[in-house]
């Protein structure tokens, strides 16, 4: 269960051990006299042994065990007791087993007294509250992708500003958006400072129209003799004078919106639908450097001939797009610059790396003809443009009474900024401010500016959970109002990462949002906007520790082909925002799959194993799965491919927990039991020897990973530990490293040669050379430490829905509501968390309707931020981190 109780995780082995005899003590404290005897006698026979004596294991003996006096420490341990008894690990397998029968029955009685003893406890706080102990949840201020979420929406213009900013914190499988990492400090004021100053700039104009720029560049066939039109772009690019180089802006303004309108035409081989066409905008790329210089504009898929082309259009923020600085020239500066390039993306998964740059293979592919490119900006339907007049709005009091205007210009835009109604307090004291600068700046907009980027450095905007105003007068807002804006609020950051919308605001202000039916009809509306993408993102690389996978360093010798399309013209090894991998669209791939379960409300149990999979044709390709064209996703059968299906397999997960050289079984028991099954897995101790340089070797000496754990297990101060990870990640040993199937491998002390030209020629060559050697089954059998056997990805897969889906709905469920209300789930959260996991039973574990009953649930709809300082007080204390814990 996700529940953090107040004890040690590093612990979690001496927790283990402890177990069995841990029941003396709470038998005599918690249980009737029935379950009591019935326990003491389980610890007679199963734990004396180890923890009747002077010296215990684990240093633990039982002789002086007690729960007295109760306090959320001990009924934390034994939360974590019966998850232990629950999982199976206890007793060690290599020890005497109780009867299985009796130990469902002791487990059962055991969690019915925990919950009798919470009850008591709380009952108990409530009327002795300990002091200093916290009121609601624990102030937040936003992530960085919920301020520029909220930004954008508040203004009404979408500029990157996270980049401007410290990042969040990570810790894997944790969310960002916890209560305990997203905290404030003085450089980040600072820095919010600089982003609305910034950003207020594009938002409020100058009265004054702006000067427009505008490019226009033609291409046509130029015959030349290498067979390509001068109009073409194949999938290696051409030589210039191309479309491949772009279209080159010698003029454009620094803030705006722009348009570029691209029209063009496919010349496409036989069999081949369709090319995929991205732009890009910003100037040259330097692969050896950090920093990208480049941002995409937009993407499209040809599918006409020449004589038919087609015309795109796409807008943008040129505040988003570097410009390449004006080198300084006799002491004069040129104008700064920027390239639009369009590319090809066209890859069906195939491609050699022949380091043959010869012409006939890119005639042969399909090629994107370009006709021409028009860039212009600033572009606006009137002026001054609609994100100005929604803060700076037409009104006769901007004339007859400014003051007046001013006040209310101050109350439309902090109703929005704070997500619920301004106090006049807090009007009359930003208007104070305005009053302050406006005889040093010169002009209205420029007052306004000012005041407003004072608005967006307050508490009120950048944190969740700021309680109203001591200002708020007893009839200016009431409680129950003040609770549907946070119910707005906290939907809206659930679901979009970002402000309640117009609608949102609405039905607070009418105070329905409590009507499960009208939740119910929001969420529905809420997922199916665009914005939602957030969430999913947000949500599901989180989650699952996604950014993992981007720090490994993928051996390019022995997987040439998986970072990039092609060895020329398109920059090798470079991945987005210039262009995107393999490893790009597995990302995709994974927050595409939970979208698409959430989207058609399908089992949660597809998480493990699935017939369907979220693709586009280079990440089939790469599976080895036929029959999918073209770059866009879709959902995907695999009943030809069941060796696929679920999280399990997909490259995501398992190049993320590997070593970039082979695949690493301890990362992935990792990742499955911290992520899918909801334990938490304490790192190796320091001196403990690390198994990654063992698991990267054995990858070019085909050395068995099954004998090198074995022998890692030999290592007393190892064995303990790995004894419960191991049997989980010896399965996935059946896909490689960049998470291909490979059900067979080298023999031992065979050397896996990385790619050479001269020796294999192209991939063709070199995948066979692979086949050829690959002459052994992969050992991917192993007993799990409840005693089951399995043999491969299927066969756990099958354990897991058999034997763990409790575990896996607690885990899931838990996560969605954690991340919903922005802090971790505690103890005292225990009972009703057990009713929703109730209620999500009987709605059949679906994904949308167990989002539903998070939302309706009274763990979401209470203890909100701006709740009345009259509102019942939390006796909950706030749980140890898990980084602290570690």
């Amino acid at each position: 269960m996700i529940l953090r109780p107040l004890i040690s995780k590093s612990n979690i082995l001496f927790f283990a051990v402890f177990l069995w005899g841990a029941f003396s003590g709470l038998a005599a404290l918690l249980f009737s006299q029935e379950a009591g005897d019935h326990v003491n006698n389980l610890v007679t026979e199963y734990c004396q042994k180890c923890h009747g004596k002077v010296e215990p294991k684990g240093d633990v003996s039982l002789l002086d065990l007690s729960l007295d006096p109760i306090s959320e420490e001990k009924l934390g341990l034994w939360e974590t007791v019966i998850e232990q008894l629950k999982s199976g690990e206890m007793p060690p397998q290599e020890e005497k087993q109780p009867d299985s029968a009796k130990l469902a029955k002791t487990i059962q009685r055991m969690e019915a007294e925990l919950d009798k003893a919470l009850i008591r406890f709380s009952e108990k706080e409530k009327s002795h509250p300990k002091a200093g102990m916290e009121s609601g949840p624990t102030s937040r201020r936003l992530t960085n992708d919920e301020y520029q979420n909220t930004m954008r929406d508040l203004l009404g213009i979408d500029l990157k500003l996270k980049d401007r900013l410290p990042k969040d914190p990570f810790v894997p499988y944790r969310f960002h958006n916890t209560a305990e990492f997203m905290r404030m400090g003085p450089e980040q004021i600072n820095r919010y400072l600089e982003c609305a100053r910034f950003a207020l700039e594009s938002a409020i104009v100058d009265p004054e129209l702006p000067e427009i720029h505008k490019t226009r560049r033609e291409w046509k066939a130029s015959g030349n003799d290498r067979g390509l039109g001068g109009d073409e772009i194949g999938v290696y690019g051409n030589r210039r004078h191309t479309p491949a180089w772009g279209m080159g802006l010698k003029t454009f303004p620094k803030k705006g919106e722009f348009c570029v309108k691209v029209k063009a035409s496919a010349i496409l081989p036989k069999g081949v639908k369709e090319v995929p066409v991205r732009l890009i905008m910003g100037y040259s790329i330097n692969i050896n450097s950090s920093t990208q210089l480049v941002e995409p504009v937009g993407d499209f898929r040809l599918t006409r001939n020449p004589d038919h082309p087609e015309e795109f259009e796409f807008r943008g923020r040129m505040e988003n797009y570097p410009a390449k600085p004006g080198k300084l020239v006799r002491g004069k500066r040129q104008p700064d610059s920027m390239v639009i390039t369009p590319q090809n993306l066209y890859d069906d998964g195939t491609l050699n790396d022949d380091r043959n740059f010869g012409n006939t293979r890119n005639i042969s592919l399909p090629r994107a003809a370009i006709h021409s490119i028009e860039f212009e900006a600033p572009v606006f339907d009137s002026w001054p443009p609609e994100h100005h007049k929604r803060i700076l709005f037409d009104s006769p009091l901007k004339k007859s009474n400014p003051d007046l205007y001013v006040q209310e210009v101050l109350k439309k835009f902090i109703d929005r900024a704070y997500r619920r109604p301004a106090t006049k307090a807090e009007v009359d004291r930003f208007f104070g401010i305005y009053r302050l600068v406006a005889p040093e700046l010169d002009s209205l907009e420029a007052s306004v500016r000012e005041t407003l980027a004072m608005v967006l450095i307050s508490p009120q905007f950048l944190y969740h959970t700021q309680g109203p105003a001591a200002e708020h007068d007893a009839g200016e807002l009431s409680s129950e109002l003040l609770q549907q804006y946070a119910i707005a609020s906290r939907l809206s950051y659930f679901l979009w990462s970002s402000m309640p919308d117009a609608k949102l605001v609405d039905l607070a202000k009418q105070k329905k949002l409590a009507d499960p039916k009208v939740l119910g009809e929001q969420i529905d509306r809420m997922l199916a906007d665009d914005r939602s993408q957030a969430f999913l993102r947000n949500f599901t690389s989180q989650w699952l520790s996604l950014e993992k996978m981007k720090t490994v360093p993928i051996n390019r010798n022995l997987f040439p082909r998986f970072l990039y399309y092609v060895p020329r013209g398109e920059r090798a090894g470079t991945e987005e925002p210039y262009r995107p991998t393999i490893r790009d669209y597995m990302v995709k791939e994974t927050i595409g799959f939970i979208a698409e379960l959430i989207g058609e409300n399908e089992s949660l149990f597809n998480i493990v194993d699935s017939d369907f999979a979220y693709l586009n044709q280079p990440l089939a390709a790469h599976y080895g799965i036929n029959g999918v064209e073209g770059n866009h996703f879709r959902r995907v059968s695999l009943d030809q491919y069941r060796h696929l299906g679920g999280l399990l397999t997909q490259g995501s997960i398992l190049i993320g927990n590997g070593t970039g050289t082979a695949p690493h079984p301890i990362y992935r028991a990792v990742w499955l039991r911290e992520a899918i099954l909801g334990d938490e897995v304490p790192p190796p101790p320091a001196e403990v020897p690390a198994l990654s340089d063992s698991a990267g070797e054995s990858a070019e000496k085909a050395l068995s990973i099954k004998d090198l754990l074995v022998k890692h297990r030999q290592v007393e101060s190892c064995n303990d530990c790995h004894a419960r990870l191991d049997p989980w990640g010896i399965p996935f040993e059946q896909f490689n490293a960049v998470g291909q199937f490979q059900p067979r491998v080298p023999n031992e002390g065979v050397r896996v040669a990385g790619f050479s030209t001269p020796k294999h020629q192209n991939m063709d060559g070199y995948r066979k050379y692979l086949d050829r050697i690959s002459t052994v089954d992969v050992a991917a059998d192993s007993k799990l430490p409840d005693g089951q056997t399995v043999d491969g990805l299927d066969e756990l897969k099958d354990y897991l829905l058999t034997h763990r889906k409790q575990d896996i709905a607690e885990n899931v469920l838990g996560r969605l509501l954690s991340y919903s209300i922005g802090r971790d789930l505690e103890l005292g959260d225990r009972l009703e968390f057990k009713k929703l996991l109730s209620q999500a039973e009987t709605a059949d574990y679906r994904c949308k309707d167990m989002i539903k009953l998070v939302c309706q649930s009274s763990l979401f709809l209470q203890n909100l931020e701006f709740a009345k300082s009259d509102a019942p007080a939390n006796t909950k204390t706030k749980a140890t981190s898990k980084t602290e814990n570690r």
